[in-house]
């Protein structure tokens, strides 16, 4: 589940004008006995763009978010024995978290990339991309240079909201170009610093800190109450095998009949939770993997070009070959 220590660590980098002028935070802040604040670290999020909705809090949060100071993820991360390990171990634990977003890391022609979708929610704001982006990002470069490199720079970065009206700031944090109502978020930077050794690594400590993390999800995920989160999550996770319901259910230790009810439950389908699993897993096919439309529409388990054509339609308002030629326009 969340660490505690990103809510604590927001509330003190919010600006005090802000802290001083929204009575919710300031309740909170009153309170002298917080306990655990992971439950409205959204609320906390929104507040701060409710107040100022061209904040960039998103880029001074992600200064402080250095590994040696955060949460189990992030240990396994620096005892990894190289980069190359600790991409392999963010797929393997992130999702322990029940993050908002789901990362994809990809490596193709020299290039190791790292796109950041928003599955979870039919309809995501702009402001919780943004926040959520800047900050992960600025994670990532901070890591790379407290753990390997003295300086680093990304190749590229693309992001998919607005340009927003403190842009100089990303030259200072990236150092390179970046993009702006792009199809995809997306990090890109050269392979080569995949091999490097990290100076913190520790074989022991790292599977150590990985079964903490799995053991912690596991005697938590039953009292998890977010059932939508959790079957987009296999989705995601187990794709394409995932989208058969049978498939799901047996993973989820449940029968077909009783993945339905729960699906009845909460209101939702299978085929809704799919879908937006789908949509996400298209950008990552055509855009971080530059895969065919024809490839795309079979891995997602279309039966014909045609059937995902519509599905793309009504997802993204405009077809697929249209959809290439603005990301390449872009």
């Amino acid at each position: 589940m969340l660490d505690d220590i990103y809510p604590r660590l927001f509330l003190e980098v919010v600006p005090d004008d802000i802290k001083n002028n929204s009575p919710y935070i300031r309740s909170l802040l009153n309170k002298h006995n917080k306990g655990s604040i992971s439950s409205v670290y959204g609320k906390l999020i929104n507040e701060v763009y409710k107040y100022d909705p061209n904040s960039n809090i998103g880029l001074e949060f992600g200064k402080h978010l250095w590994p040696e100071s955060l949460c189990d993820l992030c240990r396994v991360m620096m005892t990894a024995q190289n980069i190359d390990s600790v991409f392999e171990a963010v797929e393997d634990v992130h999702h322990t978290h029940k993050a908002s977003y789901f990362p994809f890391m990809r490596r193709r022609r020299n290039i190791y990339s790292l796109a950041l979708t928003f599955p979870f929610k039919s309809q995501v704001s702009t402001w919780q991309r943004r926040f959520c982006v800047e900050a992960i990002y600025s994670f990532l470069v901070n890591s790379m240079e407290a753990l390997v490199v003295d300086k680093f720079t990304p190749v590229r970065i693309c992001f998919d909201f607005p340009e927003p009206n403190y842009t100089t700031q990303y030259s200072e944090v990236f150092g390179c170009k970046v993009q702006f109502d792009a199809p995809l978020n997306l990090i890109e930077f050269d392979e080569r610093y995949l091999s490097l050794s990290l100076s913190t690594k520790n074989p022991l400590l790292n599977q150590l800190y990985k079964d903490k993390c799995i053991d912690e999800w596991q005697n938590n995920e039953r009292s998890y109450e977010n059932f939508e989160h959790t079957v987009i999550t296999r989705m995601m996770k187990h794709h394409p095998e995932a989208f058969d319901c049978g498939t799901l259910a047996n993973a989820m230790n449940l029968s077909v009949r009783g993945l339905q009810k729960k699906f009845t439950k909460n209101q939702t389908s299978f085929s809704q939770l799919a879908n937006r699993a789908r949509k996400e897993l298209t950008k990552i096919y055509l855009i971080q993997e530059q895969q065919s439309i024809d490839w795309t529409a079979e891995k997602l388990g279309f039966k014909s070009r045609s059937g995902f054509s519509r599905f793309f339609k009504v997802e993204f308002d405009i077809t697929p070959t249209e959809f290439l030629n603005l990301s390449k326009a872009a």
